[in-house]
């Protein structure tokens, strides 16, 4: 499966910011000249960047990538955490980077061949693991950054909780607690299935949160609230939405039934996020999903997956009467940990992210012609 391909698409970046906003990092990275291709630059960056010459992110899924001559590369990272990255040198296999405040340079790639190689950096742990800022390539003696056009045409945005998150997916579970080394963002349904469908993506997703309540039960700083921040955890850090995807996945909701079912809460909460993100993005396909987490067997009587597909039901339908028809709804399925395992804390497990994912790329592949 190809991570991703440096090749004359159609004009798309997903940049930090307007082109050129980022043109301190290491040289003109994130700007450059409109090419048949797109934006042409030396790193391109898909997700929320800071409008820094060092750029700052948190959001799983961050991703930065570029195209390098020569033997080697280096990567300069602050990270205010220890994050996680998955690290990919030409479309080979992930490999994973541990990151830290105790050093700034990590080596990505050495003794290459000589010639041209891509490299992908995603971030594959959430916001709360650490806020990192990004400081450049440094390719090998005798290399240099080669620019490039933009590297995607299609774009997704993902909004979820922790299993869009990747939470847990590479533990032994369910016991074992949350820790950023069994989070992988890279290997949850939502960056697999961009990967399948040759896009790009971007992943706007927290542990424990909700469009109406957390895990916890309150109600305050809920996905509709953090996701006008650049950083999560940042209220000042206001993002401006240069940018529109063609999707906009929504997965939320199994934080807002751990303590039951929230009724119609629930249901105006979502349908006034619709709405905002139909004001953020007038074009793009919005698609509800549920699963993995939730069932109609736990709690007993309660049949919460029953219901939460009824409340976003009835969140489409009050878009759907505003004329609003660019809409649809995925069933992602319900785990089954006795066929695929199970993660961290009750999480989806690789296996059930694959699947998760296979049921995700089938729904977009019908919507939208992909």
């Amino acid at each position: 499966m190809r991570s991703f391909a440096f090749a004359p698409l159609a004009s798309f970046a997903l940049l930090a910011l307007a082109c050129g906003s980022t043109s301190g990092v290491g040289g003109n990275q994130g700007s450059g000249s409109e090419s048949g291709g797109g934006p042409v630059a030396e790193v391109h960056f898909i997700g929320r960047f800071t409008n820094e010459a060092e750029p700052r992110f948190a959001w799983p899924g961050s991703t930065i990538l570029a195209r390098f001559s020569g033997t080697g590369l280096d990567v300069r990272l602050a990270d205010g955490g220890n994050n996680h990255f998955a690290v990919v040198i030409d479309d080979g296999p992930p490999i994973d980077l541990a990151t830290s405040s105790a050093k700034d340079t990590y080596t990505l790639a050495a003794n290459l061949p000589a010639g041209e190689h891509t490299v992908f950096l995603e971030k594959r742990t959430e916001s709360f693991v650490g806020v990192v800022r990004f400081k450049g390539f440094v390719p090998a003696p005798g290399g240099a950054l080669v620019p490039t056009p933009a590297p995607f045409r299609r774009k997704i945005e993902l909004v979820g909780d922790s299993i869009t998150c990747g939470y847990g997916n590479t533990g032994a579970g369910p016991l074992c607690p949350f820790s950023p080394e069994t989070e992988d963002e890279y290997a949850a349904y939502g960056a697999i299935a961009a990967r399948k469908l040759g896009a790009a993506h971007v992943g706007i997703s927290y542990s424990g949160i909700g469009v109406y309540r957390d895990y916890n039960g309150a109600t305050q700083d809920q996905m509709p609230v953090r996701f006008g921040r650049t950083l999560a955890d940042d209220p000042a850090s206001t993002w401006d939405f240069s940018y529109t995807p063609d999707v906009v996945v929504v997965n939320l909701g199994t934080n807002d039934f751990a303590k039951g079912d929230p009724g119609q809460a629930y249901i105006d909460a979502l349908s006034g996020f619709l709405d905002k993100l139909r004001g953020h993005y007038p074009s793009a396909y919005l698609l509800c999903a549920a699963g993995s987490m939730l069932t109609d067997g736990y709690p007993a009587g309660a049949m919460h997956l029953t219901k939460v597909k009824q409340h976003i039901s009835a969140a489409l339908d009050v878009r759907k009467a505003k004329g609003d028809t660019n809409v649809g709804f995925v069933d992602l399925g319900v785990q089954d940990s006795a066929v695929d395992g199970i993660g961290c804390d009750y999480h989806p497990s690789l296996a059930t992210h694959q699947k998760m994912a296979d049921k995700l790329v089938a729904a977009l592949q019908s919507a939208k012609g992909w």
